[in-house]
C-alpha cells in the first residue's frame, strides 16, 4: 500500500514536471502571490531559455492586455536563473512575461556552470518576438513588443548594458550590478552612453560588491532618468532566496508597474516615501519635474 502511494505522489510530480510535447515546467512559490500563478517553463522552440509567465496566459492578457516583456540575464553571466527563479515567478505571477537566459532546472543539484554569450539577450528577444507573431503559438498576440525591459544580477548586468543600443529595450534593471570602471560580458562604462530609457539600480549596501560602481554608474548617467535603489544590508544576493524574492521582487514590480501598467509610484521613486521599504535609501535625478 505504502509502495503504491509513494509511485503515485511520483507520477503526480511527473505529471506537473510535464508540459506539452517533451517540454517541462516548474512552480515556484506556490506560482507566486500575484494574481495570474506563475510557472517556469521549457519551450521546445526555446530551449537555451526559461520563461516565468502566468500559467494561464489568454486570462491574464484579457485581464491586463498584451503584456510586457522581460529578458534575464544571470549572475555570473552564467546559464541558469534557479537562484533568481523566486523573483522571477513573483514577477510574472503579477502580469509579465520573462525570458531567463539557461535551459530549466529542477533543482540546484542540476545547475552546470557555464559561461554565457555576451548577446545572449539579443537572441531572447529575437525568438520571443519570432514565437509571439506565430500564428498557434501560445504567445502570439500576448505581448505587447513596445514594452520591454532588459534586467540582470551581477555579471547579468553587464550582458544587460551590452544591449544598452537595442532600440526595442524601453527600460533597464540593474540587481547587485554597475560597470564602473570595469569592462565586462562584452560592456564598459562607455555603454552607459547607449541608454536608451529609463534604468534602476537595485543594490545591497556598503557589503554588495557592485555597489560602488552602481554609484559610479549613477554619477555618469545624464541622458536618461536614473534610479538608485539602495537595500543597506542586502548585500551582493540581496533577497533573492527570500519567499516571493522578497523586497528586491516587490521594488522590481514597483518600477516595472510605474514603467508599462500606469502605476503612480513618484511619491516611492522620486519623493523617496518609503514607509513600506524599511532598511532602504532611494535617490533619482534626471527626471522632468
Amino acid at each position: 500500500m505504502k509502495k503504491h502511494l509513494i509511485l503515485s505522489i511520483l507520477l503526480l510530480i511527473s505529471l506537473r514536471y510535464s508540459f506539452g510535447q517533451g517540454e517541462k515546467m516548474k512552480e515556484i512559490d506556490d506560482g507566486g502571490s500575484g494574481p495570474y500563478p506563475a510557472i517556469a517553463v521549457s519551450e521546445k522552440a526555446l530551449s537555451d531559455f526559461v520563461v516565468y509567465r502566468p500559467e494561464n496566459l489568454p486570462a491574464a492578457v484579457k485581464e491586463e492586455g498584451k503584456l510586457p516583456l522581460m529578458v534575464w540575464a544571470n549572475g555570473g553571466c552564467m546559464n541558469s536563473s534557479i537562484h533568481h527563479e523566486r523573483l522571477l515567478t513573483e514577477v510574472a505571477s503579477h502580469g509579465y512575461v520573462i525570458v531567463a537566459i539557461g535551459s530549466l532546472q529542477m533543482t540546484v543539484e542540476e545547475r552546470v556552470h557555464k559561461p554565457t554569450p555576451d548577446q545572449e539577450l539579443v537572441r531572447a528577444l529575437d525568438e520571443m518576438t519570432n514565437l509571439s507573431q506565430q500564428a498557434g503559438n501560445v504567445y502570439h498576440d500576448m505581448l505587447d513588443l513596445d514594452k520591454i525591459v532588459a534586467a540582470g544580477q551581477s555579471c547579468g548586468g553587464a550582458q544587460v548594458m551590452s544591449i544598452a543600443d537595442d532600440p526595442r529595450v524601453k527600460s533597464y534593471m540593474m540587481f547587485n550590478s554597475g560597470m564602473g570602471d570595469m569592462t565586462m560580458a562584452g560592456a564598459s562604462k562607455e555603454s552607459l552612453n547607449f541608454l536608451q530609457g529609463e534604468i534602476i539600480y537595485i543594490v545591497g549596501g556598503e557589503s554588495d560588491v557592485a555597489t560602488e560602481n552602481a554609484l559610479m554608474d549613477y554619477e555618469r548617467i545624464d541622458q536618461v532618468p536614473v534610479v538608485f535603489a539602495d537595500l543597506l544590508e542586502g548585500g551582493h544576493g540581496g533577497t533573492f532566496n527570500q519567499e516571493y524574492g522578497g523586497s528586491f521582487a516587490r521594488m522590481a514590480l514597483d518600477w516595472l508597474n510605474w514603467q508599462f501598467k500606469g502605476e503612480d509610484q513618484t511619491g516611492l521613486f522620486l519623493q523617496q516615501e518609503l514607509d513600506n521599504y524599511p532598511g532602504w535609501e532611494i535617490k533619482s535625478k534626471n527626471f522632468n519635474p
